[in-house]
């Protein structure tokens, strides 16, 4: 019996290491993410998470090796309407900074044709599209500062989605988010990997969520400790990726634990 072909890679970092000055943030790292997959990148903080994410959207440079989206070297890349990004929400950044939840979005479909057409793009129909998707509709005049972080985070995923991406990359979605508005966010993640076949890359120091969330699993710590499908993580494994005993509960939908 054959098993069935994998599906394309989409973003592929092979035998990459990178250091800032003489200190090795990710040390010979060879991952493979594939279509189709909920894939989380975890680690403990420093552990080279965030800087493997760099380095696939062509933000830094490898010192070696090699890394490619969608089959092309990250640093040439140039089809950036397949890729969206979120960055994480730090809680007060938005304070003093007058921008609409509908201009917010607009921003992501910006190509740069004329300095002022973001503004004028809050009725498009990829615009309204995009917030319909994270259920914050109801929200496109107010103020991003007036929303609560959580309802931030689904504003800046609707600006990530707005050219219709096949790729999301996000960076600790469910900082600072309360228990209400992470489950809120994971539930629109669920149904755009799921219903709409979005590749959707997270980074998250957050092992329980993590473990419920993901199809696949990235352990980071410098280098790759381990790659492979979350119910298959050993508490064992998660000590020693942190260096301290752990002890995880997951918590899923069917009420169950494991």
């Amino acid at each position: 019996m054959t098993s069935e072909p994998l599906p394309p890679p989409v973003i592929e970092w092979d035998h990459v290491t990178f250091a800032y000055g003489e200190a090795v943030a990710v040390e010979d790292v060879s991952l493979c993410i594939h279509a189709g997959e909920l894939a989380a990148v975890l680690g403990p903080n420093g552990s080279g998470k965030s800087t493997l994410i760099r380095l696939a959207l062509g933000l830094l440079r490898p010192t070696a090796g090699s890394v490619r989206l969608f089959g092309r070297d990250a640093e040439d890349f140039a089809d950036w309407d397949r890729v969206g990004y979120m960055p994480q929400v730090v809680a007060g950044v938005w304070r003093d900074f007058p921008v609409t939840v509908a201009e917010t979005v607009a921003h992501g479909a910006y190509r740069g044709i004329a300095p002022f057409a973001v503004f004028h793009r809050s009725k498009r129909p990829e615009v309204v599209e995009a917030l319909e998707a994270v259920g914050m509709a109801g929200y496109t005049g107010r103020r991003l500062s007036e929303l609560s972080v959580g309802q931030q985070q689904r504003v800046l995923l609707a600006r990530a989605l707005v050219r219709r991406p096949e790729l999301i990359v996000l960076d600790e979605p469910a900082a600072g988010v309360d228990v209400s508005g992470e489950e809120q966010l994971y539930a629109v993640l669920r149904d755009l990997n799921r219903e709409r076949n979005i590749t959707i890359v997270l980074v998250s120091h957050d092992i329980g969520a993590m473990l419920r969330e993901a199809s696949t699993l990235a352990c980071m710590n410098r280098t790759l400790v381990r790659h492979g499908p979350p119910h298959e993580l050993t508490s064992e494994e998660i000590a020693m990726l942190y260096g301290v005993p752990v002890d995880v509960l997951v918590h899923d939908a069917l009420h169950e634990h494991r």
